[in-house]
């Protein structure tokens, strides 16, 4: 497994392989690596060279053929006029294992019939009867003068296809930080970006609470921002009020009570136990419009609802986890 630092070499020499695997729990952290490969290619040549296929579009078993076959073709096209073609498959754990219906189920049945009736006949001789099999073939000789790079979430190892990109590929880790130290860094740097600074005591307990997974940490400092807004520096009581354990949930009306009042750990303590306890999003957010309308002065209401408006349009739209969404809105709201 390969780093982010590696890669980024890589890249800047315009020597990448043809086979990568973006992994790791932290969504922005895969698309930023994901979008730097398009610098191998010469600016005013990408439009010609680069491509961007997005898998969570094809919502059936025939569009994930289609798709294959629109990859496949256009990776085995030969570049115009530059190195390599850049090939950029997101949202690839919805074309590498995808859910199972029942028409992949029974696809799947079929082709492993297949296999067993040929189990006998070398690799050599074996030939690909469907789109899935003709991407295992891909990924076992893909095109040297073609960078494929597949950036996915959490991927199920079992899958054949998942095993052979693996293998085949240079698997990278865009969701872990290696050791507090340069955890730190990335928070600091983070902050600096919004003129904010951040106590050696602040990050040691936030590294405490989140562990070194991107995925933990970006949403946490994200809060932080929001709740020390006007503040020059990130103290170790904005981590204690923001960064705290999941607990039940006080009551039916616990959410909205903190938010009139202003209370940003409850409430966030709320929201928390609320997603923990599989109450859905749209729910919360009900429970927060609710909440926003008994504000006062009001002057505060319009602002409110239109921060829960746009809250509402960025969970539909998939700009974050809604947990991470929902938590924004509650400190924005709180801090009004």
């Amino acid at each position: 497994m390969s780093t982010v630092a590696e890669i980024r070499k890589q890249i800047k020499a315009g020597k990448t392989g043809p086979l990568y695997l973006l992994e790791g729990d932290d969504l922005q952290s895969r698309h930023d690596l994901a979008l730097e490969f398009a610098n191998i290619v010469e600016e005013g040549l990408q439009a010609f060279n680069v491509q961007s296929f997005y898998a969570n579009e094809a919502t059936s078993a025939s569009g994930r053929d289609q798709l294959i076959g629109a990859l496949l073709a256009n990776a085995r096209t030969l570049p115009m006029m530059a190195p390599r073609r850049v090939i950029m498959v997101h949202e690839a754990d919805r074309l590498l294992a995808p859910k199972r219906a029942r028409d992949d189920e029974e696809g799947d049945g079929d082709l492993a019939a297949a296999k067993a009736s040929g189990a006998k006949a070398s690799k050599a001789s074996r030939v690909a009867t469907s789109p899935a099999e003709e991407l295992e073939a891909y990924i076992e000789n893909p095109e040297p003068m073609t960078t494929m790079v597949f950036v996915s979430g959490p991927l199920d190892a079992n899958r054949r296809v998942v095993k052979l990109l693996r293998k085949h590929g240079d698997v990278v880790d865009c969701g872990t930080l290696h050791d507090a130290r340069e955890a730190a860094i990335w928070i600091t740097k983070r902050l600096e970006k919004d003129e904010l600074t951040i106590e050696p005591k602040a990050i040691s307990l936030l590294i405490a609470s989140t562990g070194l997974t991107l995925g933990r940490i970006r949403p946490e400092v994200e809060k932080l921002i929001l709740y020390a807004a006007g503040e020059a520096t990130v103290t170790v009581a904005h981590v204690r009020d923001l960064v705290i354990p999941q607990e039940e949930s006080e009551g039916t009306f616990a959410l909205m009570d903190a938010v009139q009042n202003a209370n940003a750990p409850r409430a966030l303590r709320e929201v928390s136990a609320l997603i923990e306890a599989g109450i859905q999003p749209p729910v919360i957010l009900g429970q927060l419009r609710a909440a926003t309308i008994r504000l006062r002065p009001d002057a505060r209401v319009k602002n409110a609802l239109d921060a829960v408006f746009r809250t509402d349009q960025a969970i539909k739209s998939s700009a974050g986890t809604p947990q991470h969404l929902l938590e924004c809105l509650v400190v924005e709201l709180c801090s009004r």
